[in-house]
């Protein structure tokens, strides 16, 4: 067997097996952003849920604070209390804004991965089949210049050494 027609499939095996073991990676990857796409999504209710737990324990100690003043809940306390509400209300809001956006990276990051592992193991493919095809050119180029060279040495061997009389 031609030692190049050899070396142009183990060229090829290698191009396809390296192409797989990108792809299947690529597939890890992708699946491991996913998960953490999830996991960012369930910490972010985690923390909106503590936003809101904290501001309910502030405008608990701010009530009290206040009918221990003697002075109830009026006026300036009913504010105070409005707005230790609304902050707390917008510390949940960005913390689930904060997850899902992150989330939705992760997402996309993972069907980025996925879209490249599968151009590489296509782009492996081709450069396999391009490494055969590069070595059965040069084999037919090869058979090409020996069939000519035994017309040639054929020719030279005839009788009327070539002349074309005999």
């Amino acid at each position: 067997m031609d030692p190049m027609m050899i070396q142009a499939g183990i060229s090829a095996i290698g191009n396809m097996l390296g192409g797989i073991g990108k792809f299947q990676a690529s597939r890890g990857r992708a699946r491991a952003l996913k998960a953490a796409g999830q996991q960012a999504r369930r910490e972010a209710g985690v923390e909106a849920q503590i936003a809101l737990e904290q501001g309910d324990r502030a405008a608990a100690s701010a009530a009290v604070d206040a009918a221990a003043g003697g002075g109830g809940l009026t006026g300036s306390a009913i504010g105070a209390l409005d707005d230790l509400t609304g902050s707390a209300m917008f510390n949940a809001r960005s913390a689930l804004y904060r997850g899902v956006a992150e989330g939705r990276n992760h997402d996309f990051d993972a069907k980025v991965t996925k879209k490249q592992g599968q151009l590489e193991l296509v782009t492996s493919w081709l450069q396999a089949s391009g490494a055969a095809g590069s070595a059965l050119s040069g084999m037919a180029e090869r058979r090409s210049a020996r069939l000519e060279a035994a017309r040639t040495r054929a020719w030279n061997s005839r009788p009327d050494g070539g002349r074309g009389v005999y």
